[in-house]
């Protein structure tokens, strides 16, 4: 990376974290009274210490206020693991998806990588996209997985989101640096579970330690994408293997020490990969 393009990106995080402290500095300075609960469908578990920094506090006033007026466009703050999710339907759901989005993340201060496989299954074009890294808006380490459809005589490489009944059961965890930062779907959230089109999350001031790099090493996914059926489950695995992951026999352990694998889960139709090395991604 050239130097030009590093002091661009550290740039853009010091905006992003300007623009945070902004944002926070309103409701600090405000005197009124406390906000109601932030999420009513929270699940009543016990998460000690892991939810002591989100006790009743000026900072835990300040990020309900931020997510309850930031929830307008579709997300909101899973309070037990720090972590910013979408909720269902949310605007995208309009926007689709194709190469170009990718091309302005940096618009935003996100660095991330990224894996697209394409293929065609019950005479519909297929995108599943995973990403990972950086999203210097939020200060957070996070990623996504996205389901997209486009009829075969498309002609522009343009995908929809599917229609619901295409959704597909999306779950992943994010490393950063061997440590676990948060799950999809919440363990901890009763309304985040089912299948998704789009299911992102950003875990809060967990800055990605290498950013500035490509592919993020450190930043880990752990992924299980249920599909629709045994020869869907066959597409995506061969496309995988294109992208240079190998197989893990049934029965194996997988974790971070196996990384750019996947595994068929015993339903057929599930797959399993850790994702660490591999970046299609153009930063």
């Amino acid at each position: 990376m050239t130097k030009r393009n590093a002091l661009i990106r550290l740039l853009c995080a010091a905006l992003c974290a300007a623009m945070l402290l902004g944002i926070c500095a309103v409701p600090l300075s405000a005197k009124g009274a406390d906000m109601p609960a932030l999420i009513d469908n929270a699940a009543q578990v016990d998460v000690g210490a892991a939810a002591a920094p989100l006790a009743d506090s000026p900072f835990r006033r300040t990020f309900d206020w931020f997510f309850r007026t930031f929830g307008l466009i579709g997300f909101i703050l899973d309070p037990y693991q720090f972590t910013i999710i979408n909720q269902k339907p949310v605007f995208q759901i309009l926007l689709g998806f194709n190469d170009i989005y990718d091309l302005f993340t940096w618009v935003v201060n996100v660095w991330t990588d990224t894996i697209v496989c394409e293929f065609n299954h019950a005479g519909k074009d297929w995108r599943i996209q995973l990403w990972k890294g950086g999203y210097g808006l939020f200060l957070a380490t996070g990623g996504e997985i996205g389901i997209y459809t486009k009829p075969p005589d498309r002609l522009i490489k343009h995908y929809s989101a599917p229609a619901q009944s295409d959704w597909m059961h999306l779950n992943y965890t994010i490393y950063n640096r061997g440590e676990e930062l948060f799950s999809r779907p919440s363990p901890y959230l009763t309304g985040d579970v089912g299948p998704y089109w789009w299911a992102p999350g950003y875990r809060i001031l967990s800055i990605c330690t290498d950013f500035l790099s490509s592919p993020r090493t450190n930043v880990v996914m752990d992924a299980t994408i249920t599909l629709h059926d045994a020869s869907m489950a066959q597409k995506y695995i061969a496309e995988l293997e294109k992208k240079g992951f190998k197989p893990i026999a049934k029965g194996v352990t997988m974790g971070l020490n196996t990384p750019e694998t996947y595994q068929l889960q015993p339903d057929g139709r599930s797959v399993r990969i850790i994702w660490q090395n591999v970046n299609e991604g153009i930063y």
